[in-house]
């Protein structure tokens, strides 16, 4: 066969065919002109995580999800979150917020909520049935908000679980009738002051004057105080002892005396108590 026949034109031809056609797939492979629409490219999806069927649309959904608690890249504030919505996460006590902050474990901070209370704690988790600590050997504190009270927490025990926090400072919210300071639960020491002065107008004698008053406690204890202890700070010389503690209870107590004036005398205690509970 000669050279040029048409068998051999038909090769050539082939050829730059096949070279054009794959020149073409190039190009609709490496570049984005020429390449298949978003719209036209469909998505496998193995794991079901979206509900669109091509490119195009899942990347829409995707945005939009996003877009929902998040500014858009080219929106103010790219990337920083709107407000957060939540749906129900669960029952019983749900995290809400885990956040380790710029400080160490014994810092880390998270957010339950359940059926009645929001939770902010400091160095506790719960697991379920009770708290544990992120760092052992470190206090682990908080505070509870409900509808009802709100209510400091500490707990300084040295197990790494704890099923309640060993001091509270609770302040009871749901009564008009309800006591306007906290309520202790938990080891409790208050330290504040008293005083009496005695003054005889009499001019001739001696009397025996009494005298008494009362504390308050600055919050109420979670049961009547084992013991109060009186510390003068100031006293006259002819002021003779200390005063006898009475009647005390979860508020506070009351005190009395009885000191011998002479005429026109006059005499005083001023000092402190310590109450533990």
């Amino acid at each position: 066969m000669l050279a040029g026949t048409p068998h051999s034109l038909a090769a050539g031809n082939l050829r730059q065919q096949v070279a054009a056609l794959l020149g073409f797939l190039n190009g609709h492979v490496t570049q984005g002109a020429g390449a298949h629409a978003a719209s036209a490219v469909s998505v496998a999806d193995t794991g079901e995580f979206l509900g669109a069927g091509t490119v195009e649309a899942a990347l829409a959904e995707i945005l939009a999800a996003f877009s929902s608690g998040h500014y858009r890249s080219n929106e103010t504030a790219a990337g920083q979150h709107k407000a957060i919505l939540q749906p129900r996460l669960g029952t019983g006590r749900v995290l809400l917020l885990d956040a380790l902050g710029v400080g160490g474990a014994a810092a880390r901070l998270r957010l339950y909520a359940d059926d009645d209370s929001v939770w902010f704690t400091l160095n506790a988790a719960w697991n379920g049935s009770a708290w544990t600590r992120d760092t052992t050997g470190a206090a682990a504190g908080g505070f509870r908000l409900s509808r009802n009270e709100a209510e400091f927490l500490h707990d300084a025990s040295a197990g790494v679980a704890f099923t309640s926090w060993t001091r509270t400072l609770r302040l009871p919210l749901s009564s008009t009738a309800s006591n306007t300071s906290f309520e202790v639960a938990g080891s409790v020491r208050e330290v504040g002051r008293l005083g009496l002065q005695y003054s005889n107008s009499d001019t001739a004698a001696h009397d025996n004057l009494a005298g008494g008053g009362s504390v308050t406690f600055r919050s109420r204890f979670p049961t009547a105080p084992s013991s109060i202890t009186l510390t003068p700070y100031a006293t006259s010389g002819s002021f003779v002892g200390n005063p006898t503690v009475m009647v005390p209870d979860r508020d506070g107590f009351a005190f009395y005396c009885h000191q011998t004036i002479p005429a026109l005398g006059a005499t005083y205690w001023f000092g402190s108590y310590t109450a533990v509970a």
